[in-house]
This record gives structure tokens, C-alpha cells and sequence, in this order.
């Protein structure tokens, strides 16, 4: 009896595990030089998780396979995921973790503008394949897109570099990714869409788990702790 007890008792304080995935998107998301993932989403996460007893564990992969791992895991969510219409009933939501856009950059010496999707038709446009963006491009018949599986600063290096015309990504990565690059003649053109950045979890996943995280973020954002972690990552 007394062995069963003290099992019990380990197993009520024992903290309930998530898997967490995601991919470099800086600063929400990012890989720091001695290779561990932060970012102020990562941390706020990591704060929120702490808070409520929760152990997680995060890994950093290719954003199209990290979506299907997570479609497929219970106790698996990914982030920073752009939260859409047609993702909506996909998952479960927690946040948001930061408010971006759907943005164009384009060359400051090509003095492109572009004042609707339609503008862009005429334009060699890069992206990552498997993000809602690029597929909001592909589900409205764009004729000319670039895709590649990771790493957006290559984007920004082919823009610079004449390969594409226009890069398509969220208009906090891009600027970051121009800031770190220090590629001062890349600019943003045009936003096709205001969108939030969320932790989206399978639907099987714990939803005591997704509430706690929820409360504990919503805390944060309540007592500034959100901000003072944002600004630490200049965001």
C-alpha cells in the first residue's frame, strides 16, 4: 500500500510532456549560435509550459514536415503558424504568439509596386514550399513561383541577386532576415493579408494541456511579461 501511494504521489507531480516542432522563422522562432532553439515565441512557450508543469520538447525541422508530423501525433503542435480560415478546424489554438502579414519585398531600385495580388502575376515570386502563403499563391493560380523546402534567407539572397522578382513571406521573418543579412536595398511592396502567429496542436492533444498554456499566455500578456520577452528579441 504504501509502495502504490508514493507511486501515485510521483505520478501527480510528475510533469504532462508535449512535442513541439517548428522551423527558423526569426525572431519568433530561431536558432542561436551554440544551436539552441529560442526566439520570442520559444520562450514565451517555454515560460507558459514551465508555469503550468508541462515538459516540452521542441525540434527544429522543415516546415512541411513538421506540419505533417504534427496533423499526425497526438500531444504535437507546431509553431509559429499562421492562423487561417481553412486551417481553423485542423487544430487546436493557443495564443497568439506574435500579429504578421502576408507580405511582397521586392529590389528598392526596381521601383516595383504593387497594388494588388494581380500585380504580381507578372513577377518571378520565391517562397517556401508548404506555407499558407505560398499556398493561398498556388490555390489562386500564380504562374511564376519559385519554391524551395527551407531557410527563407536564401530568398532574400536570390531577390538581391536578380533569380526572382518578388519574395513572398511574413513581413516579420523578412524584415528580420534583411536586418540580420544587412541587405539594405530590399523593401516591402505590398501586404496581402494582416494574419496571427499561434501554436496550432493536434486535435487529440490534452485539452486541459491547451487550456493551461492559454491561461498562462493570456497571464503574461496581462502583466507585461509577453512584452518585456518580445522586446528582448527586438520584436
Amino acid at each position: 500500500m504504501i509502495s502504490l501511494a508514493k507511486a501515485q504521489e510521483n505520478n501527480a507531480v510528475s510533469p504532462r510532456s508535449l512535442k513541439l516542432v517548428t522551423e527558423e522563422y526569426p525572431p519568433l522562432n530561431t536558432m542561436d549560435k551554440e544551436g539552441r532553439i529560442t526566439g520570442s515565441a520559444t520562450e514565451l512557450l517555454r515560460l507558459a509550459a514551465e508555469n503550468k508543469n508541462i515538459h516540452l520538447d521542441i525540434e527544429m525541422l522543415p516546415w512541411k514536415r513538421a506540419y505533417q508530423i504534427t496533423l499526425n501525433h497526438p500531444a504535437t503542435c507546431i509553431y509559429s503558424t499562421w492562423r487561417t480560415p481553412e486551417r481553423e478546424k485542423t487544430f487546436q489554438w493557443i495564443g497568439p504568439l506574435g500579429n504578421d502579414a502576408w507580405s511582397f519585398f521586392a529590389p528598392k531600385n526596381k521601383k516595383i509596386q504593387i497594388i494588388s495580388l494581380n500585380d504580381t502575376y507578372q513577377y518571378r515570386v520565391g517562397g517556401i514550399d508548404g506555407w499558407a502563403f505560398t499556398q493561398y499563391l498556388q490555390s489562386n493560380n500564380h504562374p511564376y513561383l519559385d519554391l524551395i523546402p527551407v531557410e527563407d534567407e536564401t530568398n532574400a539572397l536570390k531577390l538581391q541577386k536578380g533569380r526572382i522578382d518578388l519574395w513572398a513571406t511574413g513581413r516579420i521573418s523578412g524584415h528580420q532576415i534583411i536586418k540580420q543579412t544587412k541587405i539594405s536595398d530590399i523593401e516591402e511592396v505590398f501586404a496581402v493579408r494582416e494574419i496571427g502567429l499561434w501554436l496550432a496542436c493536434n486535435t487529440d492533444t490534452d485539452p486541459k494541456i491547451v487550456d493551461d498554456l492559454q491561461n498562462a499566455l493570456d497571464q503574461f500578456e496581462r502583466d507585461g511579461t509577453a512584452t518585456k520577452i518580445r522586446t528582448t528579441f527586438k520584436f
